[in-house]
Formats: structure tokens, sequence, C-alpha cells
């Protein structure tokens, strides 16, 4: 299977849907994480830091690639044309089979923006009539994390064995969360912030009782053919009783 993860700036997705991302590559998938931007805007690290920060992370994910699309950082915008091109060219080249993406509903700027404009191309890809000289590729399923606003998750990832590889892969973005001299203080380096991360973790994970956890809303219901999903092992380790 082929899973594109999106994020607005490099670290987004390890942030984000991290967890997710280390388990599927480990199960064998064709990940690939896609960055919208570079990231130059930020408070700190250099564009060459960035760039080797955001290929150190990708190693430790052990992700098949990670591609950095260049758009302007703060000056994404949903509706922009060229932008929506760049997406969809991106979505058509790699055909993923699932979705994984940023939230739209999110206070900072490029991240809302980043949203619409991630779920305009996933619109658009599947359409024939849009630049039709590329094959087209409607992207079957999409998941949605949270950004720095919570949301209620529709599904639920248990992500107990690849939480600390996560964490692990924050870290290699030592410009933007390991503090030192020259460094401007910002929430991403602030004393407790990977804490932070954990907890949202935790929380998710108790959802579903396990110890760490992502969730996710999708963007469009989830088609079954039968209900056997649910005969499988719940997250307990124990299958769901079935009445004699």
């Amino acid at each position: 299977m082929r899973i594109a993860a999106f994020g607005i700036h490099p670290d987004d997705v390890e942030l984000g849907c991290g967890g997710t991302v280390i388990l599927a590559a480990r199960q064998g998938n064709e990940v690939t994480v896609v960055d919208l931007s570079e990231g130059r805007a930020s408070s700190n690290g250099t564009p060459e830091e960035r760039v080797a920060e955001a290929a150190a992370a990708a190693a430790v994910m052990g992700v098949k690639e990670r591609i950095n699309i260049g758009l302007p950082d703060t000056r994404i915008r949903g509706e922009d044309a060229s932008q929506t091109a760049a997406v969809v060219a991106c979505l058509r080249d790699i055909r993923p089979h699932v979705v994984i993406t940023s939230s739209s509903d999110d206070p900072h700027p490029d991240h809302a923006s980043g949203g619409r404009l991630i779920e305009r191309a996933l619109y658009l890809s599947g359409i024939h009539g849009y630049e039709p000289d590329r094959e087209v590729w409607p992207v079957p399923h999409v998941l949605i994390y949270a950004g720095r606003r919570e949301i209620e998750p529709h599904i639920v990832v248990d992500v107990t064995t690849t939480h600390a590889t996560k964490i692990k892969a924050i870290r290699a973005h030592a410009s933007q969360f390991v503090p030192g001299e020259g460094r401007k203080p910002t929430p991403l380096n602030a004393a407790g912030f990977i804490e932070v991360i954990e907890a949202r973790s935790r929380i998710a994970g108790r959802m579903i009782n396990v110890r760490f956890g992502e969730g996710f809303r999708t963007l469009k219901p989830v088609a079954l053919s039968d209900l056997n999903l649910f005969a499988r092992p719940t997250a307990r380790g124990k299958p769901i009783q079935r009445p004699k």
C-alpha cells in the first residue's frame, strides 16, 4: 500500500502523525512524507539546517522518500491555482491509497490554508478535466491529524510500539525543539513541550485502552462490505466475544 503523509512545514508530520507513519513503514508500506514548505520563516534554523534535519528525521522514521514541494512559507494559499497544481501533481505522481494530512481547523495561518489547499488538491486529483495531461488519481482514503487545536477523532491508531521512535524523529529537528545558545525562545523549544506531545498521545491511547495513540478524523465515511473487522482482536488483545 502507498501512503502519503503531508505536513505544511518540516516537523509537522513528526508531531501530528509520526507514530502512525513509523508503524506503516515498519509494516512494509511505501510511505512518502510530503512537506509543502521548507519552513524558511521559522524563528530558528537556517534553510540548510532544516533540510538536513528533515532528512535525518525521515531516516529515523524509515520512510521510503521525503519530498518538499517548495511552497512559500507564510504565503500558502488554499485557493492559489499554481499551488493547487503543484499538490495535485504530487498526488498523481505518488498515487497514494491513503493520504494523512493536517487539519484546516488550526490557528496557524499556514496550517489552516495548507489544510484547505491539500483538501482542494485531493478533490481535483480525481477530476479528468483538471490538468488533463496527467493521469488522474482519486485518493481512496484520507485521514486528518490534529495540529495546534485538538480534534475529536474518528479513528485512533495504537502507536505504543513506535512512540519512542516518534520522539526521536521530533528531536531530529534540533533547531526547532532543542534550546541552545543563539536560538530564540519559542513554544516549541520551551521546557515541557515534548511532554505535551506525549500527553496528547497518552490521552488518545486511553481512548482505546493502550499506552500511546494517535487520533484522526476521516475526510469522508469509510466504506465496509462486512462487519468482520470488529471480530479482530481489540486493543486489549482479546477478541470480541460473539454470542453463541
